[in-house]
């Protein structure tokens, strides 16, 4: 009897060993490096009439994050490619692209080009819940990406400007890279507690995370979400619609995912230039991983 009453009593003096709220985010640090592997691989499908045309993208690289401000509400990053490596298949015309920008081969124009991307800092303005308010020093990149392609003026030499904008640009980097950062909640959260976000961009997803636990040194997150993926450009235009399924682990102390996946399946129609009005059904399924290879301090 009185063991039940001194374990009642332990409940009653102190709820919130089992309803404590968590206050979760980034705390980082002036100094702090991470360097995170990325790997997408995506499979587009297209079906007309009785012909389908596959198509399979994959690229991964190494990219480092380096903490050179910190405020009470927002840290700014340096962020840069350390290696990037493209590889694009076609089920109808075979191989269009493999490039490994950390190797170019002497006489290659497109690995020339894509070795432009490596080392060439980025600056990112980051929110303490992950979202990222401002990322300067994507036009830098491009220049420097242009000006190595050795294209002279001309119609070339923009078309390329713009696809490295779609690609690279401070905008493109900023949709590209929240999905990795923005994650955590605003309100402090208990276990099993629910919050929402929206992406907005090429990929538009409302997400609903949930806080699944938390150990002295690990963060876990699932989030699901409805998504739209739309791109509208001279040559194609698509509209999808499906869902996405995230799982998060972030080291509980700095905030910083040590690994991540990232989910989704959509479809929907597509249309190319090629083709006139035709629309093309589509769907498009795919993985992205985000894994921490490297971390430390520097003064």
């Amino acid at each position: 009897m009185e063991k039940t009453l001194y374990r009642l009593l332990i409940f009653i003096c102190f709820p919130g060993v089992l309803t404590a709220q968590n206050t979760l985010g980034y705390e980082l640090r002036k100094g702090d490096v991470f360097t995170i592997e990325q790997k997408a691989e995506q499979h587009i499908t297209q079906s007309l009439d009785d012909a389908t045309h596959e198509l399979t993208n994959r690229v991964s690289g190494v990219i480092e994050f380096r903490v050179v401000e910190q405020n009470d509400s927002t840290y700014l990053l340096d962020f840069m490619f350390n290696d990037l490596i493209f590889k694009i298949e076609s089920s109808l015309q075979g191989v269009l692209l493999d490039v490994h920008a950390g190797e170019p081969k002497t006489g290659d124009a497109q690995s020339g080009i894509f070795n432009a991307l490596l080392n060439t800092p980025v600056q990112m303005k980051l929110s303490r819940q992950g979202k990222i308010l401002e990322v300067t020093g994507g036009d830098q990149l491009i220049s420097r990406v242009i000006e190595q392609s050795g294209l002279p003026e001309g119609f070339s030499r923009n078309v390329m400007k713009k696809s490295l904008e779609q690609q690279y640009g401070s905008a493109a980097l900023a949709e590209s890279y929240e999905q990795m950062t923005y994650f955590y909640p605003k309100k402090a959260v208990r276990r099993n507690d629910q919050w929402s976000n929206r992406f907005e961009g090429k990929l538009e997803a409302l997400t609903t995370w949930k806080l699944d636990s938390l150990t002295s040194q690990r963060t876990y997150i699932s989030g699901k979400a409805n998504i739209v993926m739309k791109t509208d450009e001279p040559s194609n235009s698509m509209r999808l619609e499906g869902k996405q399924q995230t799982s998060v682990v972030a080291d509980r102390k700095s905030g910083f995912i040590r690994e991540m996946s990232v989910r989704s399946d959509a479809k929907g129609i597509s249309t190319s230039a090629q083709m006139g009005a035709v629309e093309i059904p589509t769907t498009v399924n795919s993985i992205v991983t985000y894994r921490l290879i490297a971390q430390k301090h520097v003064q």
